[in-house]
């Protein structure tokens, strides 16, 4: 029997209906396995808690079970944050439960090469194969910040890569929700996160952020630019220290394809200081600028897998969909196409129920809707963002904060097309949205930052244009203000 593996054996059923078939993978409190679904006859993941881990066995009984209490906080926390986290590259939740007195997790199989094995056989990358697998990555790291969730250990092995090219992002078993209340399960003295890829602020036992992560991955694309990590052991300054004082030098210095755009963009998620480093939807501006367009050109030489397929190909992208709430009133039924004359009838509903600050399950119908109508529809067509856009003005209002956002930063990442000057007052609404919605989650340095830049956009936007960045730019701000003026006010 594997050491570790809890009693568990090929061919175990568990939950009475998820068939045990090989063991994938080992961590030092978790372990994977294969499993077929007898039910819904597919393949999944299925991971245990490992109650026989070495870290464990060396505490005394009392300690030992203190921490397996822990754990089993944390795994369960696990469950509810893979549950809320909604994106194609990253494994939803299928079920959970407790087997042998030890709890699991079943989620969708992801097969393919990590990161860190995917660097080993290729490095070093080209430009477009490195900007698409930072790209794909920063999209699930999005999603996730929204909620607003911190991974806090960010690294090649917990970065996935299918046959097809798509990347997910893995294990989310130290993750944690930012928000008032929420409880620790992180004993003292123990630092989070895996060595190389600490943020400073990780090193000392400080309260992680949404920027936590963003120095992880900024250490991430730093090897995916140049091939090697941003600090190394030097025999004169250990990697702790340098991590804590020293700057990387610019990755241009390794790789000669790198533009002076990610030049500034990779130094600035290394920052030292947590609230210098930018956000995660700053971070996709830049990187979306540099990746691959439909249509263009396969990489040379060859890869497999490629990541650049996904963004050059994105109708040819295997859809890992969730089930959606049905919605009758805008189809006929689950497997055909949507009706756009009752998506539009949908759209006008939820337009008066807004202007009549009333907004009710009509909006929440466009939400279950808006992944869809943006798959089925593609980026271009008006009514699909009409759709998000209404759906986040919703939510908005009814106080679903985490899921406006994430809508609010599609619309800008996603469905805003174009630099002129009606865009750019486009997307600095809606980033100062997605700041708005944030300010829920006691992200105010944030949205101090966004209202700067809204400021600076308004500048140089003709008259019209201008009014309406600033109406919204002093809206968030009052809302700034009174935070500040009261920031033992509870959040919502």
């Amino acid at each position: 029997m594997d050491a570790g593996s809890q009693g568990m054996r090929k061919g175990e059923l568990v939950g009475g209906r998820y068939r045990l078939a090989e063991s994938i993978g080992k961590g030092g409190m978790a372990q994977v396995w294969r499993a077929t679904d007898l039910i819904a006859g597919r393949d999944t993941a299925v991971k245990f808690l490992r109650p026989d881990s070495e870290d464990l066995q060396q505490l005394d009984t009392h300690e030992r079970l203190a921490e397996l209490d822990l754990l089993r906080a944390r795994f369960r926390r696990e469950g509810n944050l893979l549950g809320r986290l909604d994106h194609p590259s990253i494994p939803e939740l299928y079920d959970q439960g407790s087997h042998q007195s030890m709890p699991y997790l079943v989620m969708r199989l992801v097969t393919g090469v990590t990161l860190h094995k995917f660097l080993g056989q290729h490095a070093p990358l080209p430009l477009s194969v490195a900007v698409s697998v930072a790209v794909q990555t920063a999209d699930a790291l999005a999603c996730a910040h929204t909620l607003p969730v911190v991974h806090r250990d960010l690294k090649p092995q917990n970065i996935m890569i299918s046959e097809e090219g798509v990347v997910s992002l893995l294990d989310f078993g130290i993750a944690k929700p930012l928000g008032i209340g929420v409880t620790q399960y992180t004993r003292h003295g123990s630092t989070l996160g895996s060595r190389g890829y600490q943020a400073p602020e990780q090193i000392l036992e400080k309260e992680p952020t949404t920027r936590t992560d963003i120095y992880a991955f900024g250490c991430v694309c730093y090897e995916l630019l140049t091939s090697r990590p941003p600090f190394a052991m030097d025999g004169t300054k250990g990697l702790i220290e340098q991590h804590l004082h020293q700057d990387p030098l610019p990755p241009s210095l390794y790789s000669a394809g790198v533009t002076e755009a990610l030049d500034q963009l990779v130094l600035a998620m290394l920052a030292k200081d947590p609230e210098e480093r930018p956000a995660v939807g700053e971070v996709l501006d830049v990187l979306n600028l540099l990746a691959p367009r439909p249509g263009d050109p396969e990489p040379r030489p060859r890869l497999h897998p490629d990541p650049t397929t996904p963004l050059r190909h994105p109708q040819d992208r295997p859809a890992e969909r969730r089930s959606q709430p049905p919605a009758a009133s805008a189809s006929d039924g689950d497997e055909e196409w949507l009706d756009a004359r009752a998506v539009e009838r949908l759209c006008d509903k939820a337009e008066h129920e807004i202007q009549e600050g009333d907004p009710d399950e009509t909006v929440r119908h466009l939400a279950a809707l808006a992944g869809r109508a943006r798959m089925e529809w593609g980026s271009r067509r008006p009514l699909v963002r009409r759709v998000w856009e209404l759906a986040a003005e919703g939510l908005r209002l009814t106080g679903d904060c985490g899921a406006a956002a994430r809508l609010y930063q599609g619309v800008a990442l996603e469905l805003v097309h174009g630099d002129g000057p009606q865009q750019r007052a486009d997307r600095a609404v809606l980033r100062l949205r997605v700041a708005e919605c944030r300010l829920a989650f006691g992200e105010i340095e944030a949205a101090i930052q966004t209202i700067e830049e809204a400021g600076r956009i308004a500048a140089g936007l003709p008259g019209l244009l201008a009014t309406r960045v600033e109406d919204v730019r002093r809206e968030v701000d009052l809302d700034v203000t009174e935070r500040l003026a009261d920031p033992d006010a509870p959040q919502e």
